[in-house]
């Protein structure tokens, strides 16, 4: 049995991280179950925020701890770079061990006593680097040099990523070790539930879904320049209405969501372009499976959940034309990044097609056990390989 620790990815903070995490847990709780095992380190001020929400998927009760608040980034770095580990989560560790730590967006040390594994979604900064400030650029940059030139296993969700990964950081290749995620999700309940959906929240028999949080790479404009090009054509009335959900706070363009909206309106398009807010899980599930088709108009994407969810409930694809996406969803409908009405054409084919005919339940259900089934292949290899090649190791509290 292979115990692997984990702290909260994106510290809570992030809900594509959260989403990631839960479906990762929920592949060692049950496909790998009596093989991997996973213990998770929090905060006090997170376990205070989710509670036991995921301790079913754990080997016992979550560890929380005040040493877990920074564990490889921030203030400790200097001490990690100088000590080779983060001292202070080195002994909590020791106190409960594990065989392997699972990180992303940290960095624990080379020397960090047990064998790490870097989880690396993506590599956005590299091929957006204008969407970054200079010192955010230079942070990241760090530490993804920091967790792939150390020596530990990287794992990114894509062959995308891994090219990606390679490239930019050679020191990582040979150590790279694909695991693209997929979710838990019975389809037919969330089916089941989709007119009641659209009566809660006020929709047409027909939308498309854009789950996606309002960050500018995440290219909502493109989709609000097809509808404006579908108007001044007439036909707008031949397409349905954009339905957006997800969090609308861009640190980096604080005035992207209100800008945007606001441009809607004065097109005459809020009709078409609406936006509800941050909604459930549930209602998220719910709304993927009420849509005609999902909409991922992203200038740059990782191993993408929304996308991995439509493909568990059989709803269509409409996809910017990103290597990555083209890897998860072969059978999609692309458009360019930069090509509204390339976009527009799509939901024309996709209006004057009808509502989607979705596969039965039990074959959706069939498929997904076939990708979550790959999924935990693939992370056993990642964790066994992290074992043999650190070999075993025993944690003693640190002396200093």
């Amino acid at each position: 049995m292979i115990t692997v620790g984990f702290t909260l990815i994106g510290r809570g903070a992030w809900s594509g991280g959260e989403a990631y995490q839960r479906n990762l847990l929920g592949v060692l709780a049950r496909e790998l179950a009596g093989e991997v095992q996973a213990r998770l380190f929090l905060t006090p001020a997170q376990h205070e925020r989710i509670g036991d929400a995921l301790d079913p998927f754990l080997a016992g009760p979550a560890i929380v701890d005040p040493r877990v608040e920074g564990a490889g980034e921030g203030r400790r770095m200097a001490g990690i770079l100088l000590r080779g580990r983060d001292a202070a989560f080195a002994d909590l560790v020791a106190e409960h061990p594990v065989d392997v730590m699972f990180q992303s967006a940290q960095w624990l040390g080379e020397r960090f006593p047990v064998p790490l594994v870097s989880w690396i979604p993506d590599f956005q900064h590299r091929r957006l680097p204008h969407l970054f400030s200079l010192p955010a650029w230079a942070r990241r940059d760090l530490g993804f040099r920091l967790q792939t030139s150390s020596g530990h296993l990287v794992m990114p969700s894509s062959q995308d990523a891994r090219l990606d990964c390679e490239t930019f950081y050679p020191a990582a290749r040979g150590r790279t070790r694909v695991a693209p995620f997929a979710v838990d999700l019975d389809p037919a309940p969330v089916l089941a539930a989709a007119g009641q959906i659209r009566a809660v929240h006020g929709l047409p028999d027909r939308f498309f879904y854009l789950p996606n949080q309002f960050w500018r790479h995440k290219n909502h404009t493109l989709v609000l320049e097809a509808l404006r090009l579908l108007s001044v054509n007439g036909r707008l009335s031949d397409v349905p209405p954009v339905i957006m959900t997800g969090r609308t706070e861009d640190p980096r363009d604080p005035g992207l969501f209100a800008r945007t909206m606001g441009q809607a309106a004065d097109l005459g398009l809020d009709s078409h372009f609406r936006h509800l807010g941050l909604v459930s899980y549930g209602d998220v599930f719910a709304l993927n499976a009420a849509a005609d088709a999902l909409i991922n108009p992203s200038l740059f994407e990782g191993w993408s959940t929304p996308v991995e969810e439509a493909k568990a409930l059989g709803t269509p694809l409409l996809l910017s034309d990103l290597r990555v996406h083209r890897e998860q969803a072969p059978e999609a409908a692309y458009f360019p990044i930069d090509d509204a009405w390339a976009l527009a054409e799509r939901m024309l084919d996709t209006g004057r097609a009808g509502p989607p005919q979705r596969p039965a339940a039990t074959l959706l259900m069939t498929r997904q056990a076939e990708r979550r089934a790959d999924y935990a292949r693939a992370l056993k290899a990642v964790f066994e390989s992290a074992v043999a090649e650190r070999g075993p190791l025993r944690l003693r509290p640190d002396t200093g």
